[in-house]
């Protein structure tokens, strides 16, 4: 690794003298083995968040703005969620507008908690017991448990409002 990482900075010292620009601290530069890095210094590229653009792309934000709750969720909530995977993206757009967002997933670790600093106002795991993966992962199970969670959230929501 230290030499790999020796390589790569030597890489970009030398494209920096060549090119005249000097990107390699640009965030993204460094995602998915250095292509960031590439478009950027040799095809006068434009660095956007893959969530971002996904999110332009099927104006969610229209459809959010006049929403009482925005709900999103994922496979497994994790501290990568909320280095700006699509939940931390689509709370990231309600909260411009001060709505609360639940998010729900498959499965949650301790360091989802990041994911509240980052605009998911909650979040719960949809797993009712102890099952494999594979059971986990069944569509039908999947969606009697996510219906299911769901339901018991929003009955809360209810009993509050």
């Amino acid at each position: 690794l230290p030499v790999l990482d020796a390589g790569m900075k030597n890489y970009a010292e030398v494209t920096a003298k060549v090119i005249g620009k000097d990107n390699q601290n640009a965030t993204g530069a460094g995602a998915a083995g250095g292509l960031g890095f590439a478009f950027l210094n040799y095809l006068d590229g434009e660095l956007t968040p893959g969530i971002q653009l996904i999110l332009n792309a099927v104006h969610i934000e229209d459809e959010m703005k006049d929403a009482d709750v925005v709900v999103t969720g994922e496979g497994r909530l994790d501290h990568q969620t909320a280095m700006g995977k699509a939940p931390v993206g689509v709370a990231c757009l309600a909260k411009k507008h001060n709505i609360p967002v639940t998010a729900f997933a498959g499965s949650v670790t301790k360091e989802a908690i990041a994911c509240n600093q980052n605009g998911i106002d909650a979040f719960f795991p949809i797993l009712r017991n102890i099952v494999t993966l594979q059971e986990a992962m069944d569509h039908d199970n999947a969606e009697k448990n996510m219906i299911a969670t769901v339901e018991q959230v929003f009955r809360t929501i209810k009993t509050f409002s």
